[in-house]
């Protein structure tokens, strides 16, 4: 995956930024390594109060259980290497977003409705698969390119 200096930017500020991460991944390398570590899940509650989203649900995004998530969040550890990646992809997903659509607040609410290019489905719910993550990828990048369904 090749990631542009904006999109790395964009995905480290949609996580809390270096005061949340630690760091300032500057290219795939450097987030490959924080996946591997474990992103803090300060991280994970700062992508949540981005999107507005429930525990619920990102506990859902991040495939784990919503007690795993608060415990996670009370003793300020870091997500395993499997949910680091799933939340490393909504928030990739989310930078994408606000680059096709080019305005922060309609990208997060594109994310959160149906779309028809997605079967009726929200971008967000297919985000915890990476069969779901390639589908909404997929038709951002139609959209940017001016092809909508």
């Amino acid at each position: 995956m090749k990631l542009t200096p904006v999109q790395t930017t964009a995905i480290a500020e949609f996580l809390g930024g270096k005061s949340k991460l630690g760091e300032r991944p500057a290219n795939a390398a450097d987030w490959q390594r924080v996946i591997e570590r474990g992103i803090p899940a300060s991280s994970a509650e700062a992508l949540k109060g981005n999107l507005a989203v429930s525990d619920r649900v990102l506990a859902a995004l991040l495939g784990i259980s919503e007690k795993t998530l608060s415990r996670a969040r009370t003793a300020h550890t870091r997500l395993d290497p499997v949910s680091s990646d799933r939340l490393f992809r909504v928030a990739r997903i989310g930078a994408l977003a606000i680059e096709v659509l080019e305005d922060r607040g309609r990208a997060f609410g594109w994310l959160k409705c149906p779309q028809i290019g997605l079967g009726g489905k929200a971008p967000l719910s297919l985000l915890g698969t990476d069969i779901g993550r390639d589908q909404v990828e997929k038709l951002l990048l139609r959209i940017e390119h001016g092809v909508y369904t």
